[in-house]
C-alpha cells in the first residue's frame, strides 16, 4: 500500500514507520489517523515483522491532532465520527489497537510529543527519547483533558501525583525528566537515536519470540485494565465537555493566537 503521510520501511523483522507531516510538526490530521489505522490494520496479520519503531520527520515526534477549522470539519462529516462521543470511542480503539498490537513497539521520540503526540508514544512498549525530545500534555490550555484513556495510562508510568501536575500545569518537560519519572526508558544523543533504538531491537531479536510476545501481553493486561472502565464512560463524558462555553472559547482563542478567557461553565 502506499502512503501520503508515513514512510513505512521494513528491513528483516523490523519496521521503521515515520510521521511524515513536518511542515505540521507531525500534526494528526484525519487522513494521517486514518493512514495510520490501516497501517495497524494490515500489523494484525504481518507474522514476518517482529518489532515496530515509530518516529516522526522534521523537528517533532508528534504535536497531537490538528486543531484547525478545516480538520474540525473533517472530522464530523464522516458517518463513523459524526459526533463527539463517536470521536472519542475511535480515539479509545485506535490508542487500544496499538497498544495490543503483536509485534513489539519502539517510540524514537525525536522531538516534542505532545498531547495525542504523547499518547502514541505512550502506547508503544518502549520509549527512546532524543536530547531535543519535549514531553507535554497542554490539553488543559484548551479547556479539555487528556483523553482516548491517555489519562489513566500516563499515571500509571509516572504515578499520580506527577499525571495531575503534567496534565493541571501544561508544562513541558525534557527527555532527562521524562527519564527521571518513568516517561522515557533513556535518553541518548540526537544524531544516535535512531541507532539506539535498532540497537534495543537486536538485543530482543534473540529472545525467544514467543516469550517476548507473552510478556507484553501479560504486563498489559496487568497494568492497563483500569482503562477498560473508561471506555465505557469517558466519551459520555467528553461530549458533555465540548459542548461547554470553555471548550469553545479555548479552542477560538487557539486558532486566533490569543490567550483564552475561560468562563468556567
Amino acid at each position: 500500500m502506499s502512503w501520503k503521510n508515513l514512510i513505512v520501511e521494513e528491513s528483516g523483522e523490523a519496521m521503521v514507520v515515520t510521521l511524515n507531516r513536518p511542515d505540521k510538526l507531525n500534526a494528526l490530521s484525519m487522513e494521517l489517523l486514518m493512514e495510520l489505522e490501516d497501517l495497524l490494520a494490515e500489523l494484525r496479520g504481518d507474522t514476518k515483522t517482529r518489532f515496530i519503531i515509530f518516529t516522526g520527520a522534521g523537528k517533532a515526534f508528534s504535536c497531537g491532532v490538528e486543531f484547525s477549522r478545516e480538520e474540525m470539519a473533517k472530522r464530523y462529516t464522516r458517518p463513523e465520527l459524526a459526533n463527539e462521543r463517536l470521536w472519542q470511542i475511535f480515539g479509545h480503539d485506535f490508542m487500544h489497537t496499538m497498544e495490543n498490537l503483536e509485534q513489539i513497539t519502539v517510540a524514537a521520540v525525536n522531538g516534542a510529543a505532545v498531547g495525542a503526540g504523547l499518547c502514541l508514544a505512550m502506547n508503544c512498549d518502549f520509549r527512546i527519547a532524543s536530547e531535543n525530545a519535549l514531553f507535554g500534555v497542554p490539553e488543559a490550555n484548551l479547556g479539555i483533558f487528556f483523553t482516548w484513556g491517555a489519562t489513566p495510562r500516563l499515571t500509571g508510568l509516572v504515578g499520580p501525583a506527577k499525571a495531575k501536575e503534567l496534565i493541571m500545569t501544561c508544562d513541558n518537560i525534557g527527555a532527562r525528566e521524562a527519564v527521571a519519572i518513568g516517561l522515557a526508558n533513556r535518553v541518548v544523543p540526537h544524531a544516535e537515536l535512531m541507532s539506539a533504538c535498532r540497537e534495543l531491537v537486536r538485543k530482543m531479536a534473540g529472545k525467544g519470540p514467543l516469550a517476548l510476545r507473552m510478556c507484553k501481553k501479560i504486563v498489559n493486561a496487568s497494568s492497563v485494565a483500569r482503562v477498560s472502565d473508561l471506555y465505557v464512560c469517558e466519551p459520555e463524558i467528553v461530549e458533555r465537555l465540548m459542548l461547554s462555553d470553555d471548550v469553545k472559547e479555548g479552542i477560538a482563542a487557539f486558532l486566533e493566537k490569543r490567550p483564552p478567557r475561560f468562563p468556567g461553565k
